[in-house]
């Protein structure tokens, strides 16, 4: 197998059991949400990875073009993770909960 062949299958390998499998889990966490009746949603993965994104985008993108410095404080993610939560509710809370 060559350098390129594996490093192509670590990265499939890393992705399946990293953030698809985050992903999978998030997005059945949210099946039994909305089984509930407390989110409604047509397709849980795509929910599950627009919340991800929400809360990991910013902070993420900020310490790969920044660097550590740019790493946010406990009262940043606080503020940053409720503010995704609030976003994401605006769009898939169930509409008998709002």
């Amino acid at each position: 197998m060559s350098s390129e062949n594996r490093s192509h299958f670590s990265a499939k390998v890393l992705y399946a059991r990293g953030p698809a499998r985050a992903l999978e889990v998030m997005g059945s966490a949210f099946e039994q949400l909305a089984g509930k009746k407390l989110l409604q949603f047509s397709d849980s993965t795509v929910a599950a990875s627009q919340f991800n994104w929400l809360v990991m985008a910013d902070p993420v993108n900020r310490v790969m073009m920044l660097g550590d410095a740019a790493i946010p404080t406990k009262q940043e993610i606080q503020r940053h993770a409720e503010a995704a939560v609030a976003t994401f509710l605006a769009a898939f809370l169930h509409p008998e909960k709002r």
